[in-house]
């Protein structure tokens, strides 16, 4: 009998045997692309290796069952969220190909409407005489979108291949309505929601049918007069009518379709996580008019969202219930979601009325002043890396064997040396490019190298948290010391088309931190028995901040170099940043961690040789 997860090795004259596992295609995501792995069995007996093979699979199968226990499965309501994201992206899509459209001239005109005609006729060729590789195209596609919001994917099944064919079948409706958009058609978006509804006959957006509905009755109410009896129910509608503005009148879904459409650069990620938050509303009290909320109804959320038991959508104990159904069951307070994550909805829901007020939906904000009081301080949150453990971290058995420096992965080790001279946060370091290392001059005729850390329009991958994160940080001594600039230099002359710094970090979910934030936080220090829940990547940022606090560092200096605001309108509108030569003396030397006062950390045996680590070969 063979099994496929041995294998037959010969080195010389011997025999040996490896265990290999493969790795299915809805997990090949979280081992950086690899498809399957081997471990020697060399040193195993013979008559041990098929017991030790038969233990390694379990384990292996144990582990791809707890990743996929972090997943989720496709639901119905997840196909709905994904199919609105992709039709707002098709609306701005093919408004953008209209407003760039030259109708100031016939000829003009016509050349914009060649392009439309060749981008329909390119989609209905694909379909027509090439639709398996049309199909594998969008089902990239997709597959990238689900892995993003962490939905296990399952190519094969009938609900991915169902979602794939709506896909494409709105990318058709998409090229037949920029035609009409081109065209100077008068068809609103609207129209083009109606148009996929009634295609897909799936609800995807029910304000639209209650508009309608509501127009109806006020037309039908308007024409038999008030002599005619009404039932309950329209008494009911039309006491709200009347009650109510036009504007009071929107219903929440409505609203926030609204007020997503005006957010811009939203990732996919993160417009799914505003619309999920926001949707709790609908959940908690039905798609009602805005104008209805009252302070008791924010109250009411409050106290329902705060019952609410960890990963609702996940656990099967929750999974098939409904919002209300969770809320009744009285759950136990260590299994319900934690205060700061009640915190966190409702300062969604609280910027969303905010926004709600400015536009006249509502009157006021029933959510401003919600939040629940948190006993942890905020500076808690995160624990310090103290000195000791900063030196088993870089301890150079350690650091260098675990990083996996020499086998290409350049960015576990200098993410990590970067995060605890600079502070940067891991999305900041992880998404540099390579010229974003620059030289600025100082206050003398010197340059100082430093890194150059902004948003870029022509690059849509970058994110900054906030306008303060904008800075430019002078590049530590130490690093400079570990050969961080002769680094650099050889990544552009050995490997020309490159850009980023990290460019072996894939983007997942609007950053590139998944695999460094893997690697430390999840490996690293739990290899170094370092891992608590408060220990973190960023915990790194935090130990730069209260060590130079500790140094008495000027606190002005401290949020310049960390991207932190002020709190003081004259520096925060008015001041521009430090000169970086300012900066680096006053504040960015003064980072030198020591065991004691005459023993410091030894960071100069991490130094190695670039020269023969990086070579042309892209790994």
């Amino acid at each position: 009998m063979s099994y496929s997860y041995l294998v037959t090795k010969k080195s010389k004259s011997t025999i040996h045997f490896h265990f290999r596992s493969l790795i299915s295609r809805d997990l090949i995501s979280y081992f950086n692309g690899t498809s399957q792995f081997q471990i020697s069995l060399k040193d195993v007996s013979n008559n041990q290796t098929l017991l030790v093979s038969l233990r390694l699979k379990e384990i292996v199968q144990e582990l791809f069952s707890q990743i996929r226990s972090g997943m989720k499965n496709l639901t119905l309501d997840d196909i709905k969220k994904i199919l609105r994201v992709e039709v707002r992206k098709s609306i701005l899509y093919s408004r953008q190909v209209n407003v760039e459209t030259n109708k100031h001239t016939e000829r003009s005109h016509l050349k914009g409407m060649e392009y439309v005609l060749d981008l329909e006729q390119n989609i209905h060729d694909k379909v027509s005489h090439n639709l398996e590789s049309y199909r594998n195209e969008v089902e990239d596609k997709l597959e990238v979108i689900l892995q993003s919001l962490d939905i296990t994917v399952d190519r094969g099944s009938v609900d991915f291949k169902n979602l794939r064919n709506k896909f494409i079948d709105l990318y058709l409706l998409r090229t037949s309505w920029i035609k009409d958009l081109v065209n100077s058609s008068d068809r609103s978006d609207n129209d083009f929601k109606r148009e996929v509804d009634e295609k897909f006959r799936m609800d995807l957006f029910t304000e639209l049918t209650e508009q309608e509905l509501n127009l109806k009755l006020q037309v039908s109410e308007s024409i038999l007069g008030s002599s005619r009896t009404l039932s309950n129910e329209q008494v009911t509608v039309n006491q709200e009518v009347s009650s109510l503005s036009k504007h009071q009148s929107t219903r929440i879904s409505e609203g926030i379709e609204k007020y997503v459409n005006e957010k811009t650069g939203l990732t996919t990620k993160s417009e799914w996580e505003l619309r999920h938050k926001l949707e709790l509303l609908i959940e908690c009290f039905g798609d009602i008019s805005l104008g209805k909320f009252n302070r008791e109804m924010g109250s009411k959320f409050k106290d329902d969202i705060s019952k609410l038991g960890k990963n609702r959508t996940k656990l099967k104990q929750y999974r098939d219930l409904d919002f209300h159904q969770i809320v009744k069951l009285n759950i136990k307070e260590e299994d319900r979601i934690s205060r700061r994550t009640v915190n966190n909805y409702l300062q969604y829901v609280s910027s969303f009325f905010k926004w709600c007020v400015i536009n006249g939906f509502v009157d006021v904000n029933v959510f401003e002043g919600m939040k629940l009081k948190i006993k942890v301080s905020q500076r808690d949150e995160r624990d310090i890396f103290t000195e000791n453990e900063l030196k088993k971290i870089f301890q150079k058995q350690n650091f260098i064997e675990f990083t996996e420096v020499e086998k290409g992965k350049w960015e576990n080790y200098w993410c990590v040396l970067i995060g605890v001279f600079t502070g940067m946060r891991l999305n900041e370091i992880c998404s540099l490019y390579l010229d974003n290392i620059i030289q600025v001059k100082c206050n003398g005729r010197g340059k100082r190298w430093c890194f150059n850390i902004l948003e870029e329009s022509h690059r849509t991958d970058k994110h900054l948290k906030n306008v303060s994160s904008q800075r430019i940080v002078s590049i530590h001594d130490t690093l400079i010391d570990l050969g961080i600039l002769e680094f650099v230099e050889l990544l552009k002359k050995r490997h020309k088309n490159r850009e980023r710094l990290f460019q072996e970090l894939k983007l997942s979910e609007g950053s590139y931190i998944r695999n460094v934030s893997r690697f430390f936080n999840q490996r690293y220090l739990t290899k170094l028995g370092l891992k608590t829940k408060r220990k973190t990547f960023h915990s790194l940022r935090h130990t730069v901040i209260n060590h130079l606090k500790q140094k008495g560092v000027d606190i002005s200096y401290v949020n310049d170099l960390v991207g932190h605001t002020h709190g003081n309108i004259d520096h925060d509108r008015y001041g521009k940043g430090y000169n970086c030569d300012i900066l680096h003396n006053k504040c960015v030397s003064k980072i030198k961690y020591e065991t004691s006062h005459t023993r410091g950390i030894d960071f100069k045996s991490l130094k190695l040789d670039w020269g023969k680590i990086i070579t042309t070969r892209v790994w």
